[in-house]
């Protein structure tokens, strides 16, 4: 019976590599078309920025973030570390857009308070 299981227990060896093999093939082309994807996502996105992008801010960051900067860079994603922390700031700011809002209404709060001071201040030197 041995002789007969031979066979059989090649066939499914094989059988298993050969899954393996086209999974790993599959697995490897939809990962290239999806970082290709992304590239193209991101190529678009920071080129319309471009134009867009014409005040200055120096920064300090960490190895980490500028690892990250450069592999865009690396990747041709972005055309430098500037234009990759650009995007990056950009797509920070979009996944926090909630806190970014009620920010907003704070500081408006804020700027109306500091005008009616700064009115409450100029009725009572004129009072004077």
């Amino acid at each position: 019976m041995q002789d007969n299981e031979a066979p059989k227990r090649e066939r499914l060896i094989r059988g298993v590599g050969q899954t393996v093999t086209d999974a790993v093939v599959r697995g490897t082309d939809e990962a290239v078309t999806a970082a290709e994807n992304l590239k193209e996502t991101i190529k678009s996105k920071t080129s319309g920025d471009r134009q867009a992008r014409d005040n200055v801010v120096m920064v300090r960051v960490d190895k980490d973030s500028l690892g990250k900067m450069d592999e865009l860079v690396e990747a041709e994603v972005a055309g430098s570390r500037s234009e990759a922390a650009a995007y990056l700031i950009t797509e920070g700011i979009k996944v926090r857009e909630p806190l970014f809002k009620a920010i907003s209404a704070k500081v408006e709060e804020i700027r109306k308070a500091k005008e009616e001071l700064r009115n409450l201040l100029k009725q009572e030197q004129g009072g004077e």
